[in-house]
């Protein structure tokens, strides 16, 4: 896996399966990862996350088979640890 911020670090590119994704930092503990194209006949994953409160996020990834189904979902809570 490579990953390459860009100029403005809120953009974090890496390459996974084939494909490469993007990771959108967004204003308030939110982000964004998407491919930064969908290649025919690859799986692929979309995912946004969001802070609940100080601390406390949770991501939402959605995967989508090799004919574009989606086929599954996952909720992931984390918690920081001090």
């Amino acid at each position: 896996m490579v990953i390459a911020p860009d100029s403005h670090a809120r953009r974090l590119h890496f390459d996974r399966d084939s494909l490469s994704y993007q990771i959108l930092r967004l204003p308030d503990g939110a982000s964004s990862t998407c491919p930064t194209q969908i290649k025919p006949g690859h799986p692929f994953f979309l995912e946004v996350g969001w802070l609940i409160q100080p601390g406390l996020r949770q991501r939402m990834i959605r995967t989508y088979n090799d004919q574009g189904k989606w086929s599954r979902v996952t909720l992931v809570t984390e918690r920081r640890i001090s």
